[in-house]
């Protein structure tokens, strides 16, 4: 069985006394890519350093929505320098959280907005993250037209919103979430979403799936989120690792 993990966070802090022994456990446990989500400026700097150390390593760059309030201080062109750089295959994450608000709903729709156009100039597919804001985040998508589309990772919307999105050409990346005993609404829409529209990932050290739920969250725990999806749609755990290995290869032309 093998896996790509579409969404972690390997340079935050849990990771910094063992972040390299975490890596390697998940290439000898089947995952053949993981790709580095970056929230700000400052982590796509460290997610350079680790997709050179490692092979099969990726890493977007943009700024998250909790940190909105900071994109009157970044430059257009400092997100396009950083696009050059090899490893650099997704514009984000980015999107809208209207469920913290760590930054005003104003600053995050700007910041959103300006993160697509730069997406839809150098061509590469949005990684976005939408807490109670999806309808808001499809109007944009529908006025702004990215080309490339992307995902909305660690999904948690309802079934419409999903069709919706995937007829917009995104993908829908699950998550631990899916496996959590309560989430029932999330498991009845995973259902009707076609594996050809999906992705999987872990978003470590957050929503680590069951069985290791209160635990910190690894690469190598996405096979979890992939033998959940496997039971729903009554498939063996290859072929979802087979399918959304594919797709995650296919949105962030990953050779």
């Amino acid at each position: 069985m093998t896996f790509i993990d579409s969404h972690s966070h390997l340079i935050l802090e849990p990771f910094n006394n063992d972040r390299d022994t975490v890596i390697q456990e998940a290439f000898s446990n089947g995952i053949t890519h993981i790709v580095q989500s970056c929230d700000n400026l400052e982590e796509v700097e460290r997610n350079l350093i680790l997709t050179k150390k490692y092979k099969n390593l990726y890493s977007s760059v943009g700024i998250h929505p909790h940190e909105a309030k900071l994109w009157q201080a970044v430059t257009k062109d400092t997100i396009i320098k950083y696009t050059k750089e090899e490893t650099v295959i997704a514009i984000g994450e980015t999107g809208l959280d209207f469920y913290y608000n760590y930054s005003s709903k104003e600053e995050q729709l700007l910041a959103f907005k300006e993160q697509i156009k730069i997406a839809k100039e150098v061509s590469l597919p949005l990684i976005i993250h939408c807490r109670d804001a999806f309808k808001e985040a499809l109007e944009m998508l529908k006025e702004e037209k990215p080309e490339c589309a992307g995902v909305f990772h660690c999904y948690t919307g309802d079934l419409q919103t999903a069709r919706e999105a995937i007829k917009l050409g995104f993908y829908i990346s699950w998550s631990g979430i899916l496996t959590f005993n309560n989430a029932t609404k999330l498991k009845e829409a995973a259902r009707e979403i076609s594996l050809t529209n999906s992705l999987i990932e872990t978003d470590c050290p957050f929503l680590t799936p069951i069985p290791h739920r209160g635990k910190r969250n690894e690469p190598k725990y996405v096979r979890f989120v992939a033998e959940e999806l496997a039971k729903i749609h009554n498939v063996s755990v290859d072929e979802v690792g087979e399918i959304t290995s594919k797709n995650t290869k296919k949105l962030f032309g990953i050779k």
